[in-house]
């Protein structure tokens, strides 16, 4: 019998495998916080040929999360902490040609699963530790959601806080409207070094278009982020210069193994 897995460590019956086979069904509880910091800084973390929009603009934001396997449907309750994470972003919204999306390539989480499933695929992940306010409507403390009330998130990595973001609500957006999002494309680099002579590097661009995106209980909101130093991070220079928008919202989606090489590096060298 030959081993098995989606993912390392394969086995002979590849259940030992870290990550389940795509599709992911994806859900997540999220602030966001959308800001300008200028193209010419933009431009220094995209990777070539993805280009900054709209004064370069960058978004963090803080979710509580929830995946459902397509290969393990009942692991909500066989393992649920094999289902469920909190997850922190910084990232760009920007251009591949005439194709708008986003590029997260700093991202912190809490599951080691999620580490790995996000570099197979080409984000940056990285273990953190990551909280955002938990607002339930039956708390006598706390009642609905509503003008006013407030949800911070935060990261910290290494004894480094990182990421300090929060939201006010001002507005409950209709339902079919929309958070920003540039489209459902997510540009990815997959980027795996050499390790040996005989051994070719892996450095290609995707794009991924999510299936299925549903955004639902959004809420426009005032916001405001502050990034933190560390001397394993670069996000100092990412400071907001002009906050664009700032939003509460509910969102589920489709993560598949269908992403579409737009450049190969290895083979087509960076672009001019």
């Amino acid at each position: 019998m030959k081993l098995q897995g989606y993912s390392a460590p394969l086995s002979p019956r590849g259940t030992a495998s870290l990550v389940e086979p795509t599709p992911h069904h994806i859900s997540a509880e999220a602030i966001q916080v959308i800001f300008r910091v200028g193209e010419d800084v933009v431009a220094r973390y995209l990777p070539p040929p993805l280009e900054p929009i709209e004064g370069g603009l960058v978004y963090a934001y803080v979710a509580d999360m929830t995946k459902v396997s397509a290969h393990a449907p009942d692991q909500m309750y066989s393992n649920p902490e094999r289902t469920q994470y909190k997850e922190g972003i910084v990232g760009f919204f920007c251009r591949y040609g005439d194709r708008t999306g986003r590029y997260s390539p700093y991202i912190w989480i809490n599951q080691d699963w999620s580490l790995l499933f996000g570099h197979i695929m080409g984000w940056g992940k990285k273990i953190g530790r990551v909280h955002l306010t938990k607002w339930h409507e039956f708390n006598p403390g706390m009642g609905p959601l509503r003008p006013g009330v407030k949800l911070r998130g935060v990261v910290d990595r290494h004894g480094y806080r990182l990421l300090d973001m929060g939201v006010e609500l001002v507005e409950r957006l209709p339902d079919g409207a929309s958070v920003p999002s540039y489209g459902n494309n997510v540009f990815l680099l997959r980027w795996f070094p050499s390790t040996g002579p005989q051994v070719k590097p892996v450095q290609q661009l995707l794009a991924l278009n999510l299936k299925g995106v549903r955004t639902v209980d959004a809420w426009k909101c005032n916001g405001h982020v502050v990034l933190g130093d560390s001397d394993n991070e670069e996000l100092t220079d990412l400071q907001p210069k002009e906050i664009v928008g700032a939003y509460y919202f509910k969102r589920g989606w489709t993560t598949d193994g269908v992403a579409e090489l737009l450049w190969d590096y290895t083979e087509q060298g960076w672009p001019a």
